[in-house]
């Protein structure tokens, strides 16, 4: 209970970081002035490396600058995920994907593909970075959130897609969500949709001080965001953890928090394609009232 009101006071603290200080922390997260203000608000980037789908919903806004590239992987004619990732920190800022009745589909088994992402230059490879490091080679798309074909599967295993977790939280209370999450958006009884975009931390105050090979980023935290869509309706949820291993009776609904919260946390821009009205309820929905316990935990 110590831990949990710890991590609930920062996230309240980093709402009031957010509030108070966020124009200086997005523009400290570019590169140069110059790339901070090509950023118009409509998510159209002039100098980030642009290889895909700017127009998905899944998608949090791009962050711009030139050590970012933004990357959409198709697999079996279809959209299979997105990333951005981040050169300076050899860690993605973020992933996104949906499930769908295509992508939901579970036709194929893991196939440990693992390999360099050929969208990314070479020169960042980080696929020997984990071998006795201590740290697991944390998928961030899972590899059962890709199970509608063998080519979507494989894609999983790219190494822009990998976190250096800890096993305990890895196997643990980030695969527990993962599985949830998984239930959600394979079930058409509950939605049409699910868009989820999700990842690990790595603002500065968010990273461990050590870096893998002294170069890639270690995140102190993760984070999930979830969009459903039912018909016209739109529902939305967060959850965040702290990187460390959690007790099994640790209750994964107890780790949930608005999706405006996340944003102040994080300093990214969730689901910002949605119309403002329906963002605006969907980010600030209470994922504690009775109404959201009974949606998403059917309680």
């Amino acid at each position: 209970m110590k831990k949990l009101t710890l991590l609930i006071a920062v996230v309240a603290f980093g709402s009031y970081l957010y509030k108070h200080t966020m124009p200086q922390a997005a523009s400290a997260e570019q590169p140069s002035a110059s790339s901070a203000s090509s950023y118009s608000p409509e998510g159209v980037i002039t100098d980030e490396i642009i290889n895909g789908d700017t127009t998905l919903l899944e998608l949090p806004r791009l962050a711009g600058g030139n050590s970012n590239y933004f990357v959409t992987h198709r697999a079996s004619g279809r959209v299979n995920y997105s990333l951005e990732y981040d050169v300076t920190k050899l860690h993605s800022r973020w992933v996104a994907f949906s499930f769908d009745a295509v992508t939901a589909q579970d036709n194929v088994s893991r196939s440990d593909a693992w390999g360099w992402d050929p969208k990314i230059p070479a020169v960042y490879d980080t696929s020997d970075f984990f071998r006795r490091s201590g740290y697991s080679r944390g998928h961030l798309v899972a590899s059962e959130d890709r199970t509608f074909s063998q080519a979507a599967n494989e894609q999983t295993f790219y190494y822009t897609n990998m976190s250096p977790q800890l096993q305990t939280h890895n196997a643990g209370i980030w695969h527990r969500l993962e599985h949830r999450v998984q239930e959600w958006g394979r079930d058409r009884a509950f939605c049409d949709n699910l868009y989820v975009a999700k990842g690990g931390t790595i603002r500065e105050g968010q990273i461990e001080d050590k870096r893998l090979k002294g170069k890639m980023v270690i995140p102190r935290y993760y984070w999930m965001a979830l969009l459903m869509k039912k018909g016209k309706k739109y529902e939305g949820i967060a959850f965040l953890t702290e990187h460390r291993k959690y007790g099994k009776g640790e209750r994964i609904d107890e780790l949930t928090l608005s999706i405006r919260e996340l944003e102040q946390f994080t300093g990214l821009d969730f689901f910002y394609h949605l119309p403002d009205e329906v963002e605006q309820t969907v980010e600030t929905s209470n994922p504690h009232s009775m109404t959201a316990r009974r949606l998403w935990w059917r309680q």
